[in-house]
């Protein structure tokens, strides 16, 4: 069929976005940890030199008692000493507020870090999800067209579900009794032909919403075909394809009920 290279080209670069976009979102969550990890290890080093100063504080505070007995007792030198002790003292409180207020900052971004890390690690789950969909979706692309080629594209069969064979429920397309009744009429006559034969479900709609609102509903309709031709008669899902062309081909012009009824439709054709 004439899209067959087409899809067989458009599969590897799924593949490649997909370890592109997975590449640049690890080397992002990579940078986010280790720079959570150096603040770690700052506030570490900090406390680590915060207990160094109160060790030697204890230690000058020591040598302060054994010099105010030997000041009380009229030793002018210690005067001076004492001042620098005092100094000292000034200094040491100084430090410990500093190291507190750069403890309180680390200790009050490391929670926003590592939210930030939850979400990145959230979301490469679902960029690694929607990759796998793709690559899903590109390797049943690849074998649709190469199955594709045991068919010459001859139609030999054409069934058109019209809006009473296949209407909406909630948010979701469902087939009517008479429309699964001539889909099993179907079903009975392309089984036994297998897998000489291939399926083309085509859905079609009205022109009342958007372009690719039109597109997006005529979709979800060939798709609900495709699913009970699957699910219901077993025919292979490598052996048929669902498309779109949404309000590109109406059956009918008139703007009136009646007549988008009948652009709203979908086409199963038997190619063989």
């Amino acid at each position: 069929m004439r899209f067959s290279s087409a899809l067989i080209l458009i599969a590897p670069a799924f593949a490649l976005f997909g370890c592109a976009t997975q590449q640049t979102l690890d080397a992002q969550s990579d940078s986010l940890s280790r720079q959570l990890e150096a603040m770690k290890q700052e506030q570490a080093s900090m406390a680590s030199a915060q207990q160094s100063l109160q060790d030697r504080l204890a230690k000058i505070e020591s040598e302060q008692a054994q010099l105010a007995t030997r000041i009380s007792q009229g030793d002018p030198a210690n005067a001076a000493l004492k001042g620098e002790i005092d100094n000292l003292r000034s200094q040491a409180t100084t430090t410990q507020s500093g190291l507190a207020a750069l403890a309180a900052k680390v200790e009050s971004e490391a929670p926003a870090t590592q939210s930030a890390l939850a979400a990145f690690d959230s979301k490469l789950e679902a960029q690694a999800a929607a990759i796998n969909q793709a690559q899903t979706t590109a390797d049943d692309a690849i074998k649709i067209a190469r199955d594709s080629r045991l068919v010459s594209g001859k139609v030999i069969d054409t069934l058109v579900l019209t809006e009473s064979m296949v209407m909406y429920g909630y948010e979701l397309p469902e087939l009517m009794p008479q429309g699964r009744a001539a889909l099993d009429r179907l079903v009975a006559s392309v089984r036994p032909q297998m897998p000489h034969v291939f399926i083309e479900i085509i859905g079609f709609s009205d022109d009342i919403s958007l372009g690719s609102q039109n597109r997006r509903i005529a979709l979800e309709r060939a798709e609900a075909v495709r699913r009970y031709l699957h699910e219901v008669g077993n025919i292979p899902l490598h052996r048929m394809s669902a498309i779109s062309y949404g309000d590109l081909k109406p059956l009918s012009s008139d703007p009136t009920f009646e007549g988008r009824r009948v652009n709203r439709r979908v086409m199963v054709q038997v190619l063989k």
